[in-house]
């Protein structure tokens, strides 16, 4: 260990948006000590993607209570075997090696999430083999860090609330404040005038907008949110979008990537579909804000959806003005790196048994701790 209780943890994310994998060093003690080490975002190769996204089609067609499809094996070993590879080049960059660490926490890939419904358990997930990567680079491993609180009847997400807590108050911000992940899905973190935290996902935030790109060949993402501008949102398919009742639904929930999807703007031309799509991430969003009850003095913006110049301009117009809005590097905060640094942060948890869920971020009956630790096999 680094210190008394301190450990130096390297994080990974690779998000739904099948875009690349997000990597962070970070010193912590799982709790108020933060020391941030040196972090990059690589892009996934095609041969990758390719594979998980012929994995996402076979999960969201797979009946629950049948063997999981043979697909899912071949995907464990390419997401793991990229973790390895995209580490060893990074690490190497920095002068580093896996010996370097403490630990190491892996979210996997998610290729499937379904929420609890009607008393029945949801389903969750994530792809990767913990022990296979353990034995790789000799250090241990922290992974599957959702299902235990799917198992308590919770909803597996969102999870990075209790690390954005602590990065609220190492910044020393104003309480009430909402953190704001803008990745595949949009979740918020609300943290009270007393420092308690609640959360839930908001709606879509870049992959409806992402697909609509991808369907019309103009590449993997609208960068900057240059095309939206150039549209005019249609507001009664936005209505209709929001009219699902997952938004009427009470908090904490949560939402897989794709339980909305592009039907409801295939009519329009490609500026104006995304200029709705984006609209309705952005109400989403501020729908989600208004339910949680708090008048935030701040909303902070991480994940990939900050750099959507377009999409962030539209919500500093649509915020109360006592509301100071953040892009997260306002802060001093590495916004690629939030969530790989949350499950460095949560691989300390775990490995403490410390909570990472909470009835009010999950529904999970009580505090939860999560995650599987994997040793090293003797060589």
């Amino acid at each position: 260990m680094s210190g008394t209780g301190v450990f130096k943890v390297l994080g990974f994310m690779t998000g739904t948006s099948l875009d690349g994998i997000d990597m962070a060093v970070l010193e912590t003690d799982g709790e108020q000590r933060l020391t941030f080490g040196p972090w990059a975002e690589r892009p996934m190769p095609d041969a990758v993607r390719a594979v998980l996204q012929d994995t996402v089609k076979a999960a969201l067609s797979w009946p629950r209570g049948t063997p999981e499809p043979e697909i899912f094996n071949e995907a464990r070993k390419v997401i793991t075997d990229y973790h390895f590879t995209s580490a060893q080049a990074f690490l190497a960059e920095q002068g580093l090696g896996f010996s370097d660490f403490d630990l190491l926490g892996v979210h996997g890939q998610t290729v499937l999430h379904e929420r609890p419904k009607a008393g029945v358990i949801g389903r969750t997930v994530q792809l990767f083999d913990g022990q296979a990567f353990a034995d790789m680079n000799g250090v241990k491993v922290v992974s599957d860090f959702r299902a235990a609180d799917m198992a308590a009847g919770g909803e597996g997400a969102p999870l990075a609330p209790v690390y954005h807590r602590a990065l609220v108050a190492q910044a020393g911000l104003d309480l009430p404040v909402v953190v704001v992940n803008l990745g595949g899905v949009a979740n918020i973190t609300i943290i009270d005038e007393a420092g308690d935290i609640s959360a839930m996902d908001t709606g879509p935030a870049n992959g409806l907008m992402d697909q609509w790109v991808q369907k019309h060949g103009r590449g993997h993402y609208d960068a900057g949110g240059v095309w939206a501008a150039l549209g005019t949102a249609d507001p009664a398919l936005v209505a209709a979008y929001l009219s699902h009742p997952y938004f009427s639904a009470s908090a904490p929930k949560s939402l897989d990537r794709y339980d909305f999807t592009l039907a409801g703007v295939d009519g329009l031309g490609f500026e104006d579909g995304l200029a709705t799509l984006c609209e309705f991430t952005l109400e989403s969003l501020l729908l989600a804000i208004r339910m949680s009850g708090v008048a935030p003095k701040a909303v902070v913006l991480a994940g990939g959806g900050r750099q959507n110049a377009y999409l962030v301009n539209r919500l500093r117009t649509k915020l109360d003005l006592r509301t100071q809005l953040y892009l997260s590097e306002d802060l001093g905060w590495r916004g690629g790196a939030i969530e790989a640094e949350a499950f460095a942060y949560m691989a300390v948890r775990a490995l403490r048994s410390l909570p990472i869920s909470y009835p009010t971020t999950t529904g999970v009956p009580q505090p939860l701790t999560g995650g599987r630790v994997n040793i090293p096999s003797a060589r």
